[in-house]
């Protein structure tokens, strides 16, 4: 007996003296935890496994179930809140009885001691054992406070299986937050812990173990809660209880890409910006479509939904199937790089406009044209000839688009890419003019916040996936203005099924749409915005493999245009289009219909226009021109005012243009020659001088030495439509002459000189040329 009393002394003193002196342990920081990633409207989409592959959530205090508290206590630990981590008396008889008399063990821990247990990993099985886990406790009720040891202990204890913790133990049992538990809920977790093994609710014998278990927990509830009788009904009404099994697993690319950016945290409950029920129709109708198209090599697709009002992510599918793996299925389309084909030639035209080189109507040339070593083709390797650049674009005619990307300065195409925070930007000669046909790939976030700048009024924002997620400034990358005539150019981009959709709707909203195709037929897309959505399609194979099928407008735009429909058709309100003109500088004029220019008087036909006032480039039409003809010989008079004349109206293009109509096959109605009399003096008053294209007086010339007999600089000219013939001259030096709109080529001089060409009315211009000697 005096060992024992002895021995209880040192316990005592021991304890005491570990009171006032241990250090402060840590508590929940080495255990790593599981993150439940939820919807924007609360449903789970995963429960994911803590680094030791646990399901282990992390519950702050306030959020567990008073009930499952009390309950827990009132079953394990009556005395948590007056004793100093150990129950003395429970200690004195567990050891008298346990190892003194030997009758039978009795367990005597608490809820400190049996986190003391969990948390320093003490096999309290043994005396040494027992003792360290009473020291530990001891040291905890030290320097933590009992509502902290308390939320400890329910984050770390044993509910069966790789189970632990409350918050995990009621999400995949209850499929229930902890903060939800009813009273039969909280009785039974609270029962679990003292044998997690043999009372595991998702094993029909531990099941009704349990049971038991919580049935005379409930008796003692009963005799501190006597109101709770009325209880007994739902007692005896079976558990609702769900399995691992049943655990959900929503949008798998898209809270995987949420594991990424938050690899631990201790709060554990992630919500998102995620519109499950959302994501689910969007993946119903990605399914449905690629399993009725399969007969044409289409097996895969990528979709993002995204309200660019809040700019929340609220659908994102990665593949058609994560768990394909003959299309790379967990690979994540909505992150991976790919070409985007032609959908960057919004922005080219967007950027166009903004430094004054165009508007909607301007007249664009589709034709053959050498950059340096780059010819561009268009995508049905033909050329439309003189075309407007609305039509350019929404066509989307690589010809003109690469011309316009030419003359981009401050910021160039690849300067705006660059500053909207593109990745993986190389230095921009990489790329040259093919950067508008998709000569950088872009991941479907990117392309998406791109056009999101658009509907935003030309302001980039990041795209939200968790709603706590804090928004930067927006960064102004275009004027709202030349966003605005951007998108009303492309909301005249008909849709594919038109006929039938206009049969069915009359007062359809808009659709702010492009598609692109990427080379070689390795990537199909269809992306725009509609109502408050900026929505991206992409369809095409992971690894690359081209498909002659996966074109924009035929393998993306019938999945996009479905989306819109599910999505308008089941939305609780009527949509609205909120892209509008309030507070924008533009303003509507008319212009001459054919060249697109301020109509002259003579101009046939006109129609209205967008322009943004004191940028926009707008210049009268002198295209349309009345001329004095003489009634007898049909040709041109030198004056108005002679006898036998007659005013008639003649179509001026410039030659550069009416080529451009002749290979097209478009007949333009040309004026006739001056009559023989007519000086070149007369002549030269009449009608514009040509204007040289090339020499460029902002381009420095270099021969190069080694071949330097047979440089040769291209001259051309642009002259009026009743030129047949232009001379060139060198420092007033006659070099020769060439047709009007063919190229004159002259050997250069290493200096600096003055070109000057005369058409064959006496029209004239001139312009400088620089040429150095380069090895």
């Amino acid at each position: 007996m005096s060992y024992f009393v002895r021995a209880l002394l040192v316990l005592f003193i021991g304890s005491a003296l570990l009171y006032f002196f241990s250090p402060k342990p840590t508590l929940l920081e080495s255990h790593s935890f599981s993150s439940a990633f939820y919807d924007r409207h609360g449903s789970l989409l995963r429960l994911t496994l803590s680094e030791d592959d646990k399901y282990r959530l992390f519950a702050p205090f306030g959020t567990i179930s008073p009930l499952l508290i009390e309950a827990t206590l009132l079953y394990e630990d009556r005395h948590f809140y007056h004793h100093p981590g150990f129950n003395p008396l429970a200690l004195i008889r567990a050891i008298w009885n346990s190892y003194i008399v030997r009758t039978r063990p009795m367990g005597a821990s608490t809820i400190t001691m049996q986190l003391a247990r969990l948390h320093f990993q003490i096999n309290s099985r043994t005396l040494s054992g027992k003792l360290e886990q009473l020291l530990r406790a001891v040291q905890l009720e030290r320097h933590y406070s009992k509502q902290q040891i308390i939320e400890a202990y329910l984050n770390l204890a044993p509910y069966g299986g790789n189970i632990e913790g409350v918050a995990a133990a009621s999400l995949i049992y209850f499929a229930k937050p902890v903060s939800k538990l009813s009273l039969p809920e909280a009785l039974a977790l609270s029962v679990i812990p003292q044998n997690p093994s043999a009372r595991n609710p998702s094993r029909e014998k531990s099941y009704q173990n349990m049971l038991t278990a919580r049935a005379r927990l409930f008796r003692n509830w009963l005799e501190k809660h006597p109101q709770d009788k009325k209880q007994h009904a739902l007692m005896a009404l079976p558990l609702k209880i769900y399995r691992l099994k049943n655990l959900p697993f929503h949008a798998p690319h898209f809270v995987n890409q949420q594991r990424a950016k938050n690899k631990f945290i201790k709060a554990g409950k992630i919500t998102t910006t995620l519109d499950l029920k959302r994501q689910q129709q969007l993946e119903r109708l990605s399914k449905l479509y690629i399993d009725k198209n399969r007969h044409k090599g289409l097996y895969n697709t990528a979709v993002m939904l995204l309200d660019y009002r809040s700019m929340e992510l609220l659908a994102a599918i990665g593949s058609v199937d994560f768990y394909d793996a003959s299309i790379q299925g967990q690979v994540d389309g909505n992150n991976a790089k790919r070409s985007p084909g032609s959908t960057l030639k919004p922005f080219v035209y967007a950027l166009a406009m903004d430094q004054g080189l165009i508007h909607p109507m301007t007249l664009l040339k589709d034709a053959p044209k050498r950059f340096g070593a780059y010819t561009p083709e268009n995508f049905d390797r033909g050329f439309i000839g003189p075309i407007f650049a609305k039509d350019a674009l929404i066509y989307s005619r690589n010809v003109p688009a690469v011309n316009l990307t030419a003359q981009l300065k401050k910021p160039s195409l690849y300067e705006f890419l660059i500053r909207a925070g593109i990745s993986g930007m190389r230095d921009e000669a990489h790329y040259g003019l093919a950067l508008a046909l998709g000569g950088h790939e872009l991941t479907m976030h990117e392309l998406v916040s791109l056009y999101a700048l658009l509907a935003n009024r030309g302001k980039l924002q990041p795209i939200k996936q968790q709603l706590d997620e804090k928004t930067p400034a927006a960064l102004p990358l275009l004027s709202p203005e030349a966003s605005f005539l951007t998108l009303d150019i492309l909301k005249q981009n008909h849709r594919p099924d038109r006929d039938r959709f206009s049969q069915n709707s009359s007062k359809k909203m808009p659709v702010y749409w492009k598609t692109g195709t990427s080379f070689a037929f390795r990537d199909a897309w269809s992306i725009g915005i509609f109502d408050s959505y900026v929505l991206a399609v992409w369809v095409g194979n992971f690894n690359g493999e081209g498909n002659p099928a996966f074109i924009g407008r035929t393998a993306a735009a019938p999945l996009f245009f479905e989306i819109i429909d599910s999505i308008r058709g089941t939305q609780a309100e009527a949509p609205t289009n909120v892209i509008n003109t309030n507070g924008l500088n533009i303003t509507q004029v008319e212009v001459c219909l054919p060249s697109g220019d301020l109509p002259g008087r003579h101009c046939p036909a006109t129609v209205s226009s967008w322009f943004i006032p004191g940028k926009s480039p707008l210049k009268v039409s002198n295209v349309y021109r009345e001329i004095p003809i003489n009634k007898k010989t049909g040709l041109r008079a030198c004056s108005d005012n002679e006898d036998d004349i007659e005013m008639r109206l003649f179509e001026f293009w410039p030659s550069d243009l009416l080529r451009l109509f002749r290979h097209a096959g478009i007949s333009r109605k040309q004026p006739p020659s001056f009559a023989p009399e007519c000086s070149l003096d007369n002549q030269a008053t009449k009608g514009l001088p040509p204007k040289i294209q090339s020499p460029d007086q902002n381009v420095h010339y270099a021969v190069r030495s080694s071949q330097l007999d047979k440089e040769r600089i291209p001259f051309i000219a642009i002259a009026d439509a009743d030129v047949k013939k232009l001379f060139w001259f060198v420092n007033n030096r006659y070099l020769g002459s060439a047709s009007n709109g063919e190229t004159f080529y002259w050997k250069p001089k290493l200096t600096n000189s003055t070109v000057r060409v005369v058409d064959d009315h006496g029209r004239a211009s001139a312009a400088m040329i620089s040429v150095e000697l380069v090895q």
